[in-house]
C-alpha cells in the first residue's frame, strides 16, 4: 500500500476485524509473522510508538468531553498547555472543524464525528503514516473518514477494515483488497 492510497482488508465478522485492528496498533501480539510499515518492522513497537492511526467505528470519542477536550487528550503527553492549546486550534483549522469546538460528539452528526476522530488522531506527536479506519456493521459507512484523511496528508495511506464487503464497495477504487480467510490445517 502506497502513501496517499486507500486499500481495504475484509474479515469474516466484528470480532475477527477487530483482532486485526489489534495486531496493527499493537494492543496484541502477533503469533506469528511480522508487521511493516514503510519498509520498517514494527512488529515488537510499543502502541505509542508506531505510526498508525485509527478511526474507530463510531468515532470512539468521549461523550461527556467536548470536542477540543477530545483533541488536547491526544496532544498533550505532558506537555506546556500552549503547546495543546496551539495543536488543537492548528489542527482544527486543518481539518475544518473549528466550528464544533465547543460542541459535545452527540450533538455532531455520524461524518462530523468521524472528522471528529480523525483530528483527534492526528493530534498526536507521533506523525501517523498509516490511518486505520474500522467500517463494521451497526455503524454509519466510514467513507466521509477515508476521503477526509486522504484530503489531510498527501503522504497518509488509508486502511480500511470491515466486517462487510458491501459496506466499502462504492469506496474511491482502493488500490489493495484483502480478505482474512481461515485456512485449514493439514
Amino acid at each position: 500500500m502506497e502513501s496517499g492510497g486507500a486499500a481495504v482488508v475484509v474479515a469474516a465478522d466484528c470480532a475477527e476485524a477487530d483482532a486485526f485492528t489489534d495486531l496493527l496498533l499493537g494492543l496484541e501480539m502477533p503469533v506469528g509473522g511480522r508487521i511493516i510499515v514503510g519498509g520498517q518492522e514494527i512488529t515488537m513497537w510499543l502502541p505509542a510508538e508506531r505510526e498508525i492511526g485509527l478511526v474507530p467505528a463510531g468515532a470512539g470519542l468521549l461523550p461527556h468531553l467536548t470536542v477540543e477536550q477530545n483533541l488536547a487528550l491526544a496532544a498533550r503527553d505532558d506537555l506546556a498547555p500552549s503547546f495543546v492549546h496551539g495543536r488543537v486550534a492548528f489542527m482544527a483549522r486543518r481539518m475544518d472543524i473549528q466550528g464544533f469546538l465547543r460542541s459535545r460528539p452527540h450533538e455532531l452528526a455520524h461524518d462530523e464525528r468521524l472528522g471528529v476522530a480523525l483530528a483527534r488522531t492526528l493530534c498526536r506527536l507521533v506523525p501517523v503514516k498509516v490511518m486505520v479506519v474500522e467500517d463494521r456493521t451497526g455503524c454509519g459507512p466510514c467513507h466521509a473518514a477515508v476521503s477526509a484523511a486522504l484530503g489531510a496528508d498527501p503522504g497518509l495511506a488509508v486502511l480500511v477494515v470491515t466486517d462487510d464487503r458491501t459496506r466499502v464497495a462504492s469506496l474511491a477504487s482502493p488500490s489493495l483488497f484483502w480478505e482474512i480467510i481461515d485456512v485449514p490445517e493439514p
